[in-house]
């Protein structure tokens, strides 16, 4: 059984999967608590099994959520000593657009995370934070898919055909400059 997590927002997706499929799934939508939440949660639906493996989403995103869930699954494969791999929010949702390139986003209320993958599903270049403003004159320009229904199984079944990783280098992907930043 595998463990996947994905808190890059406010949103919660705790997943578990087996055999190619997904064996339980819980999703709790614009939570403001995901730190009280996420471990009862993790907790209750492994039931005191120990995963396989973990699959942690790994940013871009809110700082908070991206390393709230980078914490806890580097934590949990480093203490039941299971392998870990990481996946990257754009990555998830580049795996579910059909066209052979693809610039995909998100949005939080100040900007745009974007990236550019090709038909292989390999980022080109890096990822990017765009203010609204730039934004709208990214889009003006390029064909940027947003609101991609997300198929877990799919995104699961991918970051498990990649190397795992050792959990002491396990970081999260941080690409919107903070206040002090700018």
């Amino acid at each position: 059984m595998n463990l996947f997590i994905d808190t890059h927002l406010n949103d919660v997706i705790i997943i578990l999967s087996e055999n190619g499929r997904i064996k339980k799934e819980k999703k709790i939508l614009n939570e403001k608590q995901n730190s009280k939440i996420i471990m009862p949660l993790i907790k209750k639906m492994l039931n005191n099994e120990i995963p396989e493996s973990i699959i942690v989403v790994n940013g871009p995103g809110s700082f908070t959520g991206v390393r709230l869930g980078v914490t806890i699954a580097k934590t949990l494969a480093y203490t039941l000593k299971i392998p870990i791999y990481t996946i990257t929010s754009l990555e998830c949702m580049a795996l579910n657009v059909g066209e052979e390139d693809k610039i995909v986003g998100f949005s939080d209320k100040n900007g745009y995370y974007i990236g550019i993958f090709n038909d292989e599903y390999t980022l080109v270049g890096e990822y990017e934070y765009l203010s609204n403003a730039e934004f709208e004159e990214f889009s003006n320009k390029y064909n940027v898919i947003l609101d991609i229904k997300i198929n877990y199984e799919k995104v699961i079944n991918y970051a498990l055909t990649k190397d795992s990783i050792n959990p002491h280098i396990v970081n999260p992907i941080y690409i919107k400059k903070i206040d002090v930043e700018k």
